[in-house]
Formats: structure tokens, sequence, C-alpha cells
């Protein structure tokens, strides 16, 4: 639902991104200008940071709905969800409290706002202004009650290379910094180089997004909404990552995130790679298509197939 929406806009930026950089690369090769080439370069490096940075805000967005749909009370979160949003909140009123006159006429209305039934609309619990270093999206993800063991993942190769996750985050926020501040490029890597950079930080950011999905799942166990029915006749007929669904209940795309579920236990969050009907390959389907099968990222181990929170 409101993760997976989530999602779904931040692959469109990165996609995006992408694109663009195929675009330029081809203005490249045809000026011999080596400014063009390092402003084209820096270019790239700030859209992808901005990826980044717009895929964490949209992710908090997708959660926010969530708990403010979930709480209409916030009293009512786990506690160390509770106790996150009030610290986050009172270091806003503490800082309006600190403003100029126009901002203390605010300080009242953002008290009530802490345990108000929209509370989520304005709660900071999940904003992040500082800039994506790794271990600041760690402590920003604590704030929902991740814990490390679910962040393993950071510390995992990105790709073939020796790379970790956070590695690779780290060093596009070091990259980026100083051409944020009007500096040259250091250096100059070739389009091909940072689209694998570019996959690669979008997988730290989809892998965000399947932790959220998974943690907010499992702790807050929101009704499980069925993506379609599972054909038991012939699943085990089809490899250990392809799921045939009966008929659809929702309409699903290629790149969907979807929880893998076994009765009550709420097991992986898995990405939908590929989606054939009738030996037909298809980029999405609608509500009630039948006789579908979905290849996933993840072995699915005999899950039902349902609807991120």
């Amino acid at each position: 639902m409101y993760l997976n929406a989530a999602w779904r806009r931040c692959s469109e930026r990165f996609d995006e991104v992408a694109s663009f950089i195929d675009v330029s690369a081809a203005a490249i090769r045809m000026s011999s200008d080596p400014s063009i080439r390092s402003d084209l370069y820096g270019s790239w490096v700030l859209l992808t940071y901005a990826s980044c940075q717009f895929a964490l805000h949209e992710i908090g967005k997708g959660c926010m709905l969530f708990l403010g749909e979930r709480y209409s009370n916030p009293s009512r979160m786990p506690e160390q969800v509770l106790r996150a949003h009030e610290k986050m909140s009172f270091e806003a009123v503490r800082r309006l409290s600190d403003g100029d006159l126009k901002d203390k006429a605010l300080v009242r209305q953002a008290l009530q706002n802490i345990y108000s039934k929209n509370w989520a609309s304005h709660s900071p619990l999940l904003k992040i202004e500082r800039n994506v270093w790794p271990d600041n999206v760690r402590e920003w993800m604590k704030r929902l009650g991740i814990n490390d063991g679910d962040l393993a993942w950071m510390s995992q190769p990105a790709s073939d290379s020796s790379e970790t996750y956070a590695s690779r985050l780290s060093e596009l926020v070091s990259e980026r910094n100083p051409i944020a501040h009007g500096d040259s490029p250091s250096r100059l890597l070739s389009a091909p180089l940072m689209k694998d950079w570019l996959t690669e930080c979008r997988g730290f950011m989809e892998n965000c997004c399947m932790s959220a999905s998974l943690h907010l799942s499992r702790e807050h166990k929101p009704r499980l909404r069925s993506v379609g029915a599972v054909d038991r006749k012939v699943i085990d007929k089809l490899g250990k990552s392809t799921i045939p669904i009966l008929k659809t209940n929702v309409s699903v795309r290629v790149g969907d995130h979807v929880l893998l579920a076994d009765g009550n236990e709420r097991k992986k969050i898995a990405r939908i790679e590929s989606i054939k009907s009738s030996g037909k390959s298809h980029d999405e389907v609608p509500v009630g298509f039948e006789a579908v099968a979905f290849g996933l990222n993840k072995p699915h181990q005999g899950c039902g197939v349902y609807l991120t929170p």
C-alpha cells in the first residue's frame, strides 16, 4: 500500500536519472570541451544524491501515513516509536520557542499536535535533515524501532565487488558535498560506471524500504491483504522464485514489493522481477487478471503473497 506506492515513485526517480546519464553521455561524446564533461559528471553525482534524499523522504512519508492510519492516538504506539516521536517533536517545539515572534506564536499549536489525532501529519519523527551518510540513515530507521540486526544488509556487498552498500553510499556523500559547494569534481567517471554507482545507491534505498515494510508488518500487524490466491496445484512445478496466482486482487507491476507470509508468520519482502501469463511477459497487470505468474527476487517458500504496509 503506502510503502509500495512510495517505492514506485522512488523507482521512477532513479530511472529518470539513469536516462539522463545516457542522454548526457551522448553529448559528452560529441564535445571536446573538458568543462562540459566535468559539469555533466557533477550533475550525475548531484542527481544521484538527490534521488537518495527523495527516496528517504518518500519512504518516511509512507511510514508516517501507515502509522497515522494505524494509531489515531500516538500514545498507543510501541514505546520506542512513541518516545522517538516525542523526542523529535519536543526538539522542534524548542526550536520554535527560541525563534522570533512568528515562531513563538506557533508553539502552542505545535504542542497540541504532538498528541492530536492528526499527529502523523505534523510529526518530525522521520524527517532527515542531515546528509545521507549511512550512520545517519541507520539512526533514522532506528526511530521506527528497527534494530541493527535488521540492517545487516548495509555491510553486505552491493555488487560483484567487495564494496558494501554502506561504503558506496558513503562514497557518494563524499563525492557530492564539495560539488554541491561549488568545487569541480576531483575525478570523472564514465557513464557506465556512474550508472553502476546509481544502481548500488538505488539498492541501498530499496533495502531501506524493504526493511521498513517488513518491520511495520511484523511489529504493527496490519490486516493482511492478499495480492491474489496462490495456485497450489502448479506451484511445485515452477521454480522456487516463481509463484502462480489464480486471479489478481489488485493491479501489480514489475518492480513492486510484496509481503510473503505463511499463516501468521510474515517472512520477507520480495520484489516482483517479472510477470508472465500464457507465455507472454507483462510490465503490469490490472485487477482481476487471471492465471498469472510472478517471478520474485527471493524464494517464495510456498508463502502467500500480500500487500506491503
